[in-house]
């Protein structure tokens, strides 16, 4: 057998092909940058052509650039970019009074919920308390004590147990939402105000179901905007893990790091699916929460981890926190507001640790030379000076985005201001334009007339 006629395959060269080479952009498809046909045509069927079809991404980043790196050892996820995740609030859509209370809250992520949270006959409400509040906000910006830190989500009406063939139209090979019930959830991403959302997607069975809500929102938004328009702005997606499907594919998310940003594990769905109760220790659920975790702290995402039902019992709800946040989870999410603050804190640096972290790493300015030493009578070195400057950088990430949390009189009245004087110079500008198009054509009048 001649050997040498047989291609060169690198495992290395595998993971880039797999992961960064041969997958779709996160909120809107590619197309190749050039076409034999000419640049008319390829300007004219790229908005047509939104079918599935793999194209390399230069917008996104996966895991397999970090192959190599040590961003892994930061461990907390907004010590890699992402968004800080504690508290991740559920409020039904249907009802306005739960929409303006949970604005007011400390959430640092307040989910409209379309799904669970609200019956059938209520969901059009729903959609309209959404489509309403997105305008408010476009136009009006947020209030006086309102969270304009929070992250802004929507969680839809999905079913990862569709085939791949009920998302494309009969006939075609267009992407459409399979059933009524989402067609009109992803309209509310479609819209120009409704670019802000981060789509929460239930029952995520399978990461290519994210390709397929991401070319479809495409096509909403090609409704409302231009091309251009549409794929500047980033579809951010963070699938929800609640069936045996959904924790035997875990590994295959890997090759679709640029499409979502964090994790979700519902524990209800999931024992149920399974036909178990949930456990007082939760070990029956020990395997799925685990599988999260790694796959997330490989690819630098957020983990949210199971509801706590005794909302009525603080403690259970800390014990809960404390297993998470011991388990690798960086937040829970909560249904109910008082649940926040005990969220906030036990998903945050406690302040014996940022005291620890701080006295180390005197110590460890002191003491250049070692690389290993005693501290507190233990044995230290490089990890535990790295887990120490995580905590510090953790904390004063979390402190920042606190101080800057909520909307004030102050900040309204400064964004006026720059909003008159920004209509003011335009007026000015507009003017001035329009004053010397008149100069220039009366010249030409007399030049004419000489």
């Amino acid at each position: 057998m001649n050997t040498r006629s047989r291609p060169v395959i690198r495992l290395s060269d595998v993971i880039q092909n797999a992961v960064t080479g041969r997958r779709f952009l996160g909120s809107f498809q590619s197309f190749p940058k050039s076409n034999s046909k000419g640049t008319k045509n390829y300007k004219a069927g790229r908005e047509s052509k939104l079918m599935g079809k793999p194209l390399r991404s230069k917008v996104r980043n996966s895991y397999a650039d970090m192959l190599g790196s040590k961003g892994s050892l930061v461990g907390h996820s907004i010590l890699r970019g992402q968004t800080l995740r504690r508290s991740f609030l559920y409020v039904p859509a249907h009802s306005e009074r739960f929409i303006n209370k949970a604005l007011t809250s400390t959430a640092d992520c307040i989910v409209l919920d379309l799904e669970d949270g609200v019956a059938e006959s209520q969901k059009n409400t729903a959609r309209d308390n959404i489509r309403n509040l997105l305008h408010r906000l476009a136009d009006e910006g947020y209030r006086p004590g309102e969270n304009k830190g929070a992250e802004l989500c929507l969680r839809i009406n999905n079913e990862g147990w569709l085939r791949e063939s009920s998302w494309r139209r009969e006939g075609t090979e267009n992407i459409v939402a399979p059933t009524d019930t989402l067609d009109k959830d992803l309209e509310l991403l479609g819209l120009p105000q409704g670019f802000r959302l981060t789509v929460v997607v239930p029952k995520a069975n399978n990461p290519v179901n994210l390709r397929y809500i991401s070319n479809a929102v495409m096509v909403k938004r090609l409704q409302h905007t231009s091309y251009e328009e549409a794929i500047a702005h980033r579809l951010n997606m963070i699938p929800i893990i609640e069936t045996p499907h959904g924790v035997m594919n875990i590994a295959k998310y890997a090759s679709f790091g640029g499409w979502f940003s964090g994790m979700v594990f519902a524990a209800e769905d999931y024992c149920a699916s399974l036909g178990i109760p949930r456990t007082e220790d939760y070990s029956n659920m020990l395997f799925a929460r685990s599988s999260i975790v790694n796959l997330c702290k490989m690819m630098g995402l957020s983990t949210i981890d199971m509801v706590c039902q005794d909302f009525k019992r603080p403690d259970v709800l800390l014990e809960e926190c404390n297993d998470g946040l011991y388990h690798g989870f960086e937040g829970k999410q909560t249904i109910h507001p008082d649940q926040i603050d005990i969220i906030n804190k036990a998903f945050s640096p406690r302040p014996s640790e940022v005291q620890w972290a701080r006295d180390l790493l005197h110590e460890v300015e002191k003491r250049p030379e070692d690389g290993a030493f005693e501290f507190n009578g233990k044995m230290v070195d490089r990890p535990v000076f790295r887990k120490a400057e995580n905590i510090l950088a953790r904390c004063k990430k979390i402190i920042e985005f606190e101080e800057a949390r909520f909307q004030t009189e102050e900040a309204i009245e400064a964004a006026k201001e720059v909003k008159e004087d920004k209509v003011f110079i335009e007026g000015v500008e507009s003017a001035s334009q329009e004053t010397h198009d008149q100069s220039v054509t009366a010249e030409g009048r007399r030049g004419y007339g000489k």
